[in-house]
């Protein structure tokens, strides 16, 4: 009963975080002192501070930390962070190359069902996605049956149990009929000519060690087989076989479902920079770029194209100039695949020569890219555009498409599909007769639109300094990047620089989102994570998924979309998770945590610790000392740790 009620009040105390009153006006002209100044550029321009980075950025001062922060290529990098990137193979390769080496693996189907289709569903699904199946809400399972690769989701859908299509009418009619077509299906021969069952590839005794083994029996076993004999049985074994085993559990996703093994390691990536680069402000702007121009990586083959979008259209930009980041997203595959504009062309009857056969399906403009560039990329919803200048712009984009989607995916401008005659796109003409160039010119024109520099430059002041920003901060931001011709680290500098940054109306003036909080949380604990994997999934689990949001609004980065009960809750349970040491990969540490629960909080937070985390501390330990495992989940959990 103490326990539960201590629960409780870490719940209602963290409520209170979500409903903090917006700073006012006044207060953006109030300075804040110096050693606020130290803990709000590392809560604002980092993922966290770590254990002595109060102390690194106190010794070298906040201005020049910040002019540090500003020229990353000029900061040693950590390490680690090579280290943990380096086994991350896929980081490296080309596109075409993901393509060639990563192909999902074609599935056999077994006449006569002589696999259970719960095992079957084991061996096409992951165990987080067996999980949601199983045990998740109707809305759950049916984004996770929206997540199955194509190639896996009649098989898939053939396997789901009755409990698993409650509440989902048209998945039960699609079901029945995938169960019908595997009933007539005839059995798949691999290239050998004969169907390869796990009978095959391993002795009774083996196949009882993947069973019912030790973790020691089963890493022994799996290890003893030849590569290509590995990979088949991984491909074969339910996720349960390889519990335990790390290294194999990645081996055996790359032969299950070798799509979602690319975007692992991506996601993998992104967690070891942001956890241990010294270059953070880079990191916190590449997730800002990769958000505000977001693609979805749970659409068609759209996860084997994120790779390169992130290396080649995003980090070398997020200093530079704004026309290039626009241009690179606006040429990259994973945008034009997301957004459709590579089916995107120019009616038949504006292609000459190319007369529509009978009955055939008619291409048409796609204005999806058109209207998401206008209003999420470059001018917002109130920047002056009209719908027909939405279709001006699509009409400017036909043309621009991909080589080759399903092997090669690299960008091809098709002249034989562009519209060829004249565009006006905000009041400025594009002659008829152009090509691939029409839509370099449309780039140009949104970059140098001041209702670019005002939108670009408010979602900046949003993100570092409040949910709601001085419009001045904006105005001074904005004539920068005017000025400037939309140079990044100009606008940036000035907002870092500014008064309104380092003012008491932008200290703790934000909370933090699933991400930031997860990250932040394993940073103050300086927290070793050898493996990711269950991390991002308590991110994901929190309600942001990376690369998985399929709206390409991206993630709100404000309170409101984050202060809700279930959120505060799930974050209570991570909190005590990652203290106690609960999630796989994460090894914690806590010797350097005070027994003390106030010393211990002042530790963590880096400042004075609220009254109300105080009193929680307090009634905790009456009668019994809290452990540091309690003391440093309450901490996390409290409304001080949630606020940046």
């Amino acid at each position: 009963m103490r326990r539960r009620r201590f629960a409780l009040g870490v719940a209602a105390l963290v409520a209170a975080a979500g409903s903090l009153a917006g700073a006012s006006t006044g207060q953006f002209d109030q300075k804040l002192s110096k050693d606020r100044q130290v803990l709000h550029v590392l809560n604002r321009l980092t993922f966290g501070p770590r254990p002595g980075d109060v102390d690194r950025v106190r010794g070298l001062g906040v201005e020049k930390w910040i002019r540090q922060q500003l020229q990353p290529q000029l900061i040693a990098e950590n390490p680690l962070v090579d280290a943990r990137l380096r086994p991350l193979a896929t980081l490296q390769l080309a596109t075409w190359q993901i393509f060639e080496t990563f192909q999902p693996p074609l599935q056999p189907v077994l006449a006569n069902a002589t696999v259970s289709p719960q095992l079957r569903l084991a061996q096409l699904v992951s165990a987080e996605q067996l999980q949601k199946l199983s045990t998740g809400t109707a809305e759950e399972r049916l984004a996770t049956i929206g997540s199955i690769a194509p190639q896996n989701l009649g098989p898939v859908l053939a396997s789901l149990t009755p409990k698993m299509l409650e509440g989902l009418p048209d998945l039960q009619k699609l079901a029945e009929k995938a169960r019908q077509a595997e009933t007539n299906r005839q059995p798949v021969v691999v290239r050998s000519g004969t169907m390869v069952s796990l009978n095959s590839l391993l002795t009774p005794e083996q196949r009882r060690v993947t069973q019912q083994g030790t973790v020691d029996e089963r890493r022994a076993l799996l290890k003893s087989l030849d590569a290509e004999q590995r990979k088949q049985v991984l491909r074969m074994l339910p996720p349960a076989a390889v519990a335990g085993l790390p290294e194999l559990q990645r081996e055996a996703l790359a032969a299950r479902q070798p799509p979602m093994f690319v975007n692992q390691e991506l996601i993998d990536s992104r967690m070891y920079r942001a956890l241990y680069s010294n270059r953070q402000l880079e990191e916190v702007l590449v997730d800002f770029w990769l958000n505000h121009f977001n693609v979805f990586n749970g659409k068609g083959q759209g996860r084997m194209l994120l790779t390169s979008y992130e290396r080649d259209a995003i980090r070398p930009h997020v200093f530079g100039r704004f026309r290039d980041l626009l241009l690179a997203t606006a040429r990259h595959p994973a945008m034009l695949f997301y957004l459709d504009n590579w089916q995107s062309q120019a009616p038949r009857d504006e292609i000459p020569g190319q007369p529509a056969p009978a009955n055939a399906r008619r291409p048409g403009l796609n204005e999806n890219y058109g209207r998401e560039l206008m209003e999420l990329h470059t001018l917002g919803v109130d920047g002056g555009y009209t719908q027909d200048d939405v279709i001006a712009v699509a009409r400017a984009f036909t043309g621009w498409t991909i080589y080759d989607v399903n092997r090669i995916a690299e960008f091809q401008f098709n002249p034989a599909f562009h519209d060829r005659k004249e565009k006006i796109v905000l009041g400025h003409s594009i002659p008829a007769g152009g090509g691939e160039q029409d839509g370099i010119q449309v780039i140009d024109i949104l970059a140098r639109h001041p209702s670019t520099a005002r939108f670009i430059s408010r979602k900046l002041a949003q993100r570092f300094v409040a949910d709601a920003p001085p419009p001045s901060l904006v105005d001074r931001m904005a004539a920068t990047f005017t000025a400037t011709n939309g140079d990044l680290r100009a606008v940036v500098d000035t907002m870092l620089t500014s008064r309104e940054f380092l003012s008491e109306g932008a200290w703790q003036a934000k909370l933090k989102s699933p991400l930031e909080m997860v990250l932040s949380s394993v940073r103050v604990l300086g927290a070793d994570v050898t493996d990711p994997t269950a991390l991002a999934q308590r991110i994901a689990d929190l309600g942001q998924p990376l690369y998985g949001k399929a709206e390409p609004t991206g993630y709100s980065t404000t309170r409101d979309a984050w202060s809700n009960s279930a959120g505060f809750l799930g974050r209570i349970n991570f909190a005590g998770a990652l203290a106690a040491g609960q999630i796989e990969g994460v090894k914690v540490d806590l010797a350097h945590v005070p027994g003390n629960g106030e010393a211990a909080a002042r530790r963590l937070l880096g400042t004075a610790v609220s009254p109300e985390t105080l009193k929680l501390l307090e009634n905790g330990a009456k009668g019994t000392a809290l452990s540091p495992a309690s003391i440093a989940a309450v901490v996390l959990a409290s409304p001080d740790f949630q606020r940046r």
